[in-house]
């Protein structure tokens, strides 16, 4: 076979692959009836008003192994098509979300992590945990001597445990992180400073650990301002 028919056969098997790509994701938007943070917030809510009443079943589509240990926190890429999950074992795993496949596993420093999450971009993760910081890390990057992937930036300011940690929507360099010293913090990824910090010196409210924060974009003209939601501990 000769060079040229093999590039044709290339070019075809490209042609065809992107054309399946194309029709998988137009199917799964069809399949997709609305988003599940809002499903489990409204959840949330009725469970609170309902008395216990169930609002949906849930029924696994795919299994992930992620061995005999407890998997504290997992988040989504925008594209739904991966997954990063934190768990006991130490490690970051990144899943292939259609084949259940591990792409990466990323070995921590301090193996207490309790929360994970996607860069917008899909290029980087972060977590935090025990350690009182929040880790990022860039998929990209080239492993060390020892397989392992190192750490692109450490988050360091809190005085307590880092319980959440979140990308700012559509903003890879921009990360918010919650904790036990009744914080907040909105950190530049790439410089590693803290922009703005919610709580501490500067009332918040909240008098107890933040487990937990959301938050919505603003439908006004400034599309840099947020509002915010946290919650804390009971």
């Amino acid at each position: 076979m000769s060079v040229a028919e093999l590039k044709e056969r290339h070019i075809a098997a490209t042609a065809t692959a992107n054309s399946l790509r194309d029709r998988l994701r137009q199917r799964r938007q069809l399949l997709v009836d609305t988003d599940g943070g809002v499903t489990l917030f409204m959840g949330w809510l009725h469970m609170l008003g309902a008395k216990g009443d169930r609002l949906l079943v849930l029924a696994p589509s795919i299994w992930f192994a992620a061995g005999p240990y407890r998997v504290y926190s997992l988040d989504w890429t925008p594209e739904r098509n991966r997954i990063v999950s934190a768990s006991q074992v130490g490690r970051l795993i990144v899943w292939n979300a259609l084949t259940s496949q591990k792409t990466h596993a990323i070995k921590l420093q301090c193996p207490w992590v309790v929360t994970c999450a996607f860069a917008p971009n899909g290029q980087s993760v972060a977590c935090g945990g025990l350690n009182s910081a929040c880790s990022v890390f860039n998929l990209n990057s080239q492993v060390d001597r020892d397989g392992k992937i190192p750490v692109s930036r450490i988050l360091t300011g809190h005085k307590g445990y880092v319980y959440s940690c979140q990308y700012v929507l559509d903003q890879d360099t921009r990360l918010i992180t919650s904790s036990g010293d009744q914080t907040c913090i909105l950190w530049d990824v790439t410089t590693g400073q803290r922009i703005s910090v919610f709580g501490g010196e500067f009332p918040s409210g909240h008098t107890a650990d933040v487990l937990r924060f959301g938050h919505l974009e603003d439908t006004g003209g400034l599309s840099e301002s947020r509002y915010w939601l946290m919650v804390p501990a009971i």
